[in-house]
């Protein structure tokens, strides 16, 4: 049981460490990540290039939403 905890504790290690590096290698992902944390999404170079593909899916804004009971 120890011995599997311990792999998947590398196998997340190295995916979020293949995640960084592809942030900060790609300048497409690097920019949208610099955009997601000015809040400034729809500026995103993968926001503007998915808007032609998935014309359905529409961003709003901030996290106030109203979720039915």
């Amino acid at each position: 049981m120890e011995r599997g905890s311990k792999a998947l504790a590398y196998i997340l290690a190295g995916a979020m460490l293949l995640g960084l590096l592809i942030v900060v290698f790609h300048p497409d992902y690097r920019k949208t990540a610099q955009a997601m944390m000015r809040g400034e999404v729809e500026q995103a170079p993968l926001w503007q290039s998915n808007i032609d593909y998935y014309p359905e899916v529409t961003y709003e804004g901030g996290m106030d939403h109203d979720f039915p009971e």
